[in-house]
């Protein structure tokens, strides 16, 4: 029923047209989207039932997300429904945790990680040099943070400081209206924006001040991450297939449609095994993630993420050539499949890290 909704859905709303409006608007994506994501229950899937949500586990969200990839959507949907509830789901204050899931599973909220600093790769590997500082019972923040994916559009951002001398970092919360905070804002590739920002002796809530549960938790909200955007690209390469596929029926050359040479179709059986195979590992991943074993959950997500990236970067990048010059135009929608895949290598660490990982080879940031 979640599938046959999600299909719905994303044939009525979603599509290329939808992805050149949100694509234009300050946002970079579309704010009735996402007031229809809350009502229909999609912000609170991954929310427990004992905080007011629906109970998903992992698989709901990456059948979920899997039609919102195949439909082109850039709603900060894993960001916020996937990486910020888990990591709220785990705070300190059961009041902040209450108004927090209860402002997402509403669409009244919308929260963004900023960890990644100057000198860091990404959001596995980045050191830690915002200081969090203590007076009474308040706590500040002054600091750097780059690359925020959706930064612009959060309600509130989720940081990560250090306290004192500490080499590690706790887990804050930062409201977007509190003083001495500065945002820069910019566009990415396939039109979702980010944004550095800058922390001023900035006013901020504890999420999670344990400096070692932080790390941890960290490290397991950016997992679940990776494999719900996973699935949406495996659904995106689903597209991309389907799409090239009809095209080469419809276009002519020498007399007969595109899809009878037998070069063009040897291409297709390629893309097809390609997505196959992603889809093999994505469900790996999912099973992983139902175990309580940390270890097998990392490397399962790390696999997933690497050999999904490679796939998504030869299907999509065929499916323009087979579509020839038109497919790199804005107005066909496999040229913003490919800009999808792209960012999506960018973000939650590249496909070059997450091979090292995989293989037990670079660690996490717990």
């Amino acid at each position: 029923m979640l599938a046959q909704g999600a299909k719905r859905y994303v044939r009525e709303q979603l599509g290329i047209s939808a992805r050149g409006a949100a694509a234009a608007s300050v946002d970079g994506f579309s704010r009735k989207h996402w007031a229809d994501f809350a009502d229909m229950g999609w912000l609170a899937l991954a929310i427990s039932e004992g905080d007011g949500g629906l109970g998903g586990g992992d698989v709901e969200i990456a059948v979920l997300l899997e039609e919102l990839g195949r439909g082109l959507a850039v709603e900060p949907y894993a960001d916020t429904a996937v990486l910020g509830t888990t990591l709220i789901a785990a705070a300190d204050d059961a009041v902040l945790r209450s108004q927090l899931l209860g402002g997402i599973a509403t669409g009244e909220f919308i929260t963004a990680l900023a960890h990644v600093e100057a000198n860091g790769r990404d959001e596995y590997e980045t050191p830690v040099a915002t200081v969090a500082m203590q007076t009474g019972t308040q706590w500040n923040l002054s600091g750097d943070k780059t690359r925020v994916h959706h930064g612009p559009a959060a309600t509130h951002w989720i940081v990560s400081a250090r306290s004192g001398d500490e080499e590690t970092f706790s887990l804050f919360v930062v409201d977007h209206k509190a003083p001495g905070v500065s945002v820069n804002a910019y566009e990415l590739i396939d039109g979702t924006r980010a944004a550095d920002l800058s922390f001023s002796n900035t006013p901020a809530r504890p999420l999670i001040g344990d400096s070692q549960r932080a790390g941890t938790m960290l490290e397991h909200s950016l997992d679940r991450t990776v494999v719900a955007l996973s699935a949406a690209v495996v659904g995106s390469m689903e597209a991309v297939v389907a799409l090239t596929a009809d095209y080469l029926k419809q276009r002519t050359q020498f007399g007969q449609s595109l899809s009878k040479f037998q070069a063009l179709q040897h291409r297709m059986a390629e893309m097809f095994i390609e997505t196959d195979q992603a889809r093999s590992i994505l469900l790996q991943a999912l099973a992983a993630l139902e175990t309580n074993d940390p270890v097998r959950q990392a490397r399962a997500a790390s696999a997933a993420k690497a050999l999904i990236t490679q796939a998504a970067h030869f299907v999509t990048g065929q499916g323009i050539q087979l579509h020839g010059g038109i497919g790199i135009t804005e107005e066909y929608a496999v040229s913003h499949h490919y800009k999808s895949a792209l960012v999506f290598d960018q973000r939650l660490g590249d496909r070059h890290f997450h091979l090292a990982r995989s293989a037990g080879i670079a660690a996490g940031p717990g």
